[in-house]
């Protein structure tokens, strides 16, 4: 008797949840109209930032410190050079400005002294001309070492190779020993986050696309915004088409070659079914809408199609004209949800 008890009591509680409570939306009635379609045109991905790093100095490599595919930040430290020959240059041209530089104080502290005695004159002119060159001449030798100097220390500087902005080194090109000469590539470096992407276009789009246009881009199948970098005036003859450049900036690493895609508005009007923009969003890695199925959401899979000022052009099997979809709260609900709507007088409109 105790063992019925004790399964009966759950049950009865679980009969008495309550339940789930009804979210609010908004609906708007699917409607027909005239839209230019969207065309979809596919493309290849390139990087913005690719630079063969180069040195700028000749010398044995001491140290390496990256390998083919590190991820670099700006200002990491990639490779040292040699520079025990440049270090005993640069103590001897140390030792040179230390005695020119006192030989100008000395020079100097006379010429003081001797203009002095010039206004006194108890010395010839010829006497204070010749300590005043002396001195001229000190203190340009004194310039000449300084700027002598000045250039080892920065011939010093480039005996380390530094990454020039954050990204992933694909392709090392120096080992440890070797000897490298002024210009010799010691690495390749790419920044996989910025890309230019490239697509051939017909000639009767160019004209509805101008620099600096925020313009949609599908990679991997992600979504992302690109700005219009150019469009080439030099098409191909066979096809009639001419390049799209745009730049794109991402938060997840690009890669090369990926196959890239966009959709342009077609200059001729086609029939469509039509919904604000809001009715549409993005779940499980597709575009979708929810209708009301008997008081539950019920999700459908849409393509979008086109545009008409803030309405959406969508496509779907399971769409007809006159079908009401969510329109607000949509983005708060999930598929079987209970839902309520809150203007029912909008979706028999």
């Amino acid at each position: 008797m105790l063992r019925i008890l004790l399964v009966m009591v759950p049950l009865l509680l679980w009969s008495e949840a309550p339940a789930p409570k009804a979210s609010l939306v908004e609906m708007a009635p699917l409607t027909k109209g005239k839209v230019n379609r969207l065309q979809n045109f596919v493309g290849t991905l390139y990087f913005n930032q690719k630079s063969n790093l180069a040195s700028e100095s000749a010398g044995k490599v001491l140290k390496v410190y990256f390998d083919n595919g590190d991820t670099v930040k700006k200002g990491t430290l990639l490779v040292t050079l040699d520079s025990s020959i440049l270090d005993k240059n640069i103590m001897a041209s140390k030792a040179s400005l230390r005695e020119a530089e006192a030989n100008y104080r000395k020079s100097n502290k006379d010429l003081k002294r001797y203009k002095t005695l010039l206004v006194d004159q108890s010395i010839a002119r010829s006497e204070y001309d010749a300590i005043s060159f002396a001195t001229t001449g000190f203190k340009s030798r004194t310039s000449a070492l300084q700027a002598g100097l000045d250039a080892q220390r920065i011939e010093k500087n480039k005996k380390k190779i530094y990454a020039p902005y954050d990204g992933i080194i694909t392709s090392k090109m120096v080992e440890l020993g070797e000897w490298v000469k002024t210009g010799d590539a010691i690495a390749q470096l790419v920044n996989p986050y910025v890309a230019d992407i490239t697509v051939n276009i017909p000639e009767q789009f160019i004209h509805s696309i101008k620099k600096d246009d925020a313009i949609k881009v599908m990679v991997a199948n992600e979504a992302l915004t690109g700005k219009v970098k150019a469009i080439i005036p030099i098409g191909d003859k066979n096809t009639r088409t001419f390049p799209l450049k745009v730049t794109l900036k991402s938060k997840k690493i690009l890669f090369e070659g990926m196959e890239v895609s966009i959709k342009l508005p077609n200059a001729q009007l086609d029939n469509a079914l039509l919904i604000p923009r809001d009715g549409v969003i993005k779940r499980f890695r597709q575009q979708i809408v929810f209708t009301n199925a008997e008081g539950k959401a019920m999700m459908i899979p849409v393509s979008i199609v086109g545009y008409f000022q803030d309405k959406v052009a969508i496509e779907s099997p399971m769409l007809k004209e006159g079908m009401s979809l969510v329109i607000k709260g949509n983005e708060r609900i999930f598929p079987n949800q209970p839902i309520k709507v809150t203007n029912p007088q909008e979706t028999t409109k």
